[in-house]
């Protein structure tokens, strides 16, 4: 395996650096956060330009057609930078599933909306209980002679209020096994029902209530009752792009919390010169690199297509518990004034802990990587 960035990919690093430091300082992103989309137009149209949106869109749809790995530097630095925007759920989710199981048509009309940053997708498969699994889809979809009658609702959707349309995984009542189906809902035409969930998050999250929300035959992506396959193909790519943005979040809360040290002085010098001050910031340094290496080998895994579910759920689980871990240690360091509203380490110790538990949480992967063990 070689981690080592290409030249395209540390280009595109870089560039994510500039502009995210020009662009969206934390004081852009104080701003953004009360906003009611939750995100910015302006930096969304920006980042367009850039074209990162259409980085893995096939070129024959306006995109690059590059590979999930040429993304991760670019949401390395969204991670570092806190960037609230719907970009995974748009561009890993919404774009990767189009691109993998939409028919032509849709690929030929979505696709190159997404890459111009014209429409925004989110994903809606989580529901009661806090599972991300098959049974946990109760949402139902019954069909006619006009196409199907969604029935259900989603929970923690991300971006929801602000998307134009949600990928939405239902049971399908026309199978006789009431397989699971993955439908394209038009969230302007539907008239759907978004209600904000009140999170700590940086992030918008949604309740989406589907009740009687029809859509025609053609708003089926890939075949009847397939779609929870699609969703488990998806998903290490889903997962693995967080443990990168977390990666990012953690060197943030380093260099934070060292340049901190630095300059505070206690007892007539700086506290960085004390010897538990540096136990302190060296844990959170050995967070930081064993993330970097767990997430970057499982995300390298996804874009080479090889196995990798161990590999995801083991990044999911240390990266999660690590980002917390190392957010809580720099409170620590910084005392009292890290948590208070004027400083900027507490949005980055809420994000830890959100993405902590979102997308399953810690225990949900380690069982998976004891059943990948035989267990």
């Amino acid at each position: 395996m070689d981690f080592a960035f290409t030249e395209d990919q540390e280009m595109f690093k870089d560039t994510a650096r500039k502009f995210f430091a020009n662009e969206c300082p934390i004081t852009k992103v104080r701003e953004i956060l009360k906003e009611k989309g939750g995100y910015s137009p302006d930096l969304w149209e920006k980042l367009a330009e850039l074209g990162f949106m259409g980085l893995m869109i096939d070129e024959a749809y306006g995109g690059l057609g590059g590979a999930f790995m040429d993304l991760c530097p670019i949401i390395e630095e969204m991670g570092r930078a806190l960037f609230p925007s719907p970009f995974l759920p748009t561009v890993v989710a919404g774009g990767t599933i189009l691109s993998e199981d939409g028919e032509r048509a849709k690929k030929t009309r979505l696709l190159p909306s997404i890459g111009s940053g014209e429409a925004i997708i989110t994903l809606g498969a989580g529901e009661w209980g806090g599972e991300w699994s098959k049974e946990s889809v109760q949402t139902k979809a019954g069909k006619d002679s006009e196409g199907y009658i969604i029935d259900g609702t989603k929970l923690f959707v991300p971006f929801a209020g602000a998307s134009d349309y949600i990928i939405c995984c239902a049971r399908d009542e026309s199978l006789h096994d009431n397989g699971i189906s993955v439908f394209l809902v038009n969230m302007k035409d539907n008239m759907v029902d978004c209600t904000p969930i009140p999170t700590f998050s940086i992030e918008k999250y949604y309740k989406v209530d589907f009740k009687r929300v029809r859509v025609s035959k053609g708003d089926l992506i890939g075949k009847p009752g397939k779609g929870w396959q699609t969703i488990e193909r998806i998903w290490p790519k889903i997962v693995a792009a967080r443990c990168v943005e977390m990666t990012g979040g953690l060197q943030k809360v380093l260099d934070m919390t060292v340049q901190f040290v630095k300059e505070r002085e206690q007892f007539g010098r700086p506290i960085g010169s004390f010897q538990t001050i540096q136990n302190y910031c060296s844990d959170i340094a050995i967070d930081v690199e064993t993330s970097k290496y767990i997430a970057y080998q499982a995300a390298w895994k996804v874009s080479n297509n090889l196995p990798c579910g161990a590999d995801v759920s083991i990044a999911k689980a240390w990266c999660g518990d690590a980002f917390q871990r190392a957010t809580a240690i720099a409170l620590q360091v910084h005392g009292a004034m890290g948590f208070t509203e004027e400083y900027d380490l507490h949005f980055f110790y809420k994000q830890a802990k959100s993405l902590q538990l979102m997308y399953g949480g810690s225990a949900n992967h380690r069982r998976i990587v004891a059943e990948e063990m035989g267990l």
